[in-house]
């Protein structure tokens, strides 16, 4: 008899077990959406749920660099120009920051951490030293801009 309850506690400890573990589930290859097809499932879409389907994140803003941002920054870059500033946006949002993610909207992060993320991204994304420095002064000018409006 106590054999018979020690199998069947093992037993079910067992099926408990092999219940409750995650297996992997294979990739399967997905054709990219349209972003109005998206656009329009969510829009029906009236529940909580997304029933597994992937729901595309809502868009960031971007902030393209402005005369604002330029006179911040000149304040502590005198060398700094609307040339740095735009190459710094255009390496945020469509060069090497995007390779790997989305663009972030720089509102996410105060001045202290984005210099933290950049300073660790550009190791990652194999840039340049002044390119780093044109998306730190991109990110900072701008934020302050922004919030001084």
């Amino acid at each position: 008899m106590k054999k018979i309850l020690t199998i069947s506690l093992f037993s079910f400890m067992f099926l408990l077990f092999a219940c409750t573990v995650k297996k992997p589930v294979q990739e399967i290859a997905q054709t990219p959406a349209k972003k109005e097809v998206i656009e329009q499932i969510n829009s029906n879409n009236n529940f909580s749920g997304n029933l597994g389907f992937p729901v595309p994140k809502p868009a960031v803003k971007l902030y393209p660099p402005n005369e604002a941002a330029l006179t911040i920054i000149q304040k502590n870059n005198s060398n700094a120009s609307m040339e740095l500033l735009n190459h710094g946006y255009k390496l945020y949002t469509a060069g090497a920051c995007i390779h790997c993610h989305e663009a972030r909207d720089i509102n996410d992060f105060n001045n202290l951490q984005w210099g933290k993320i950049i300073d660790d991204m550009a190791i990652k994304a194999n840039i340049s030293i002044e390119e780093k420095n044109a998306v730190l002064n991109y990110v900072v000018s701008v934020k302050i801009a922004l919030s001084n409006q």
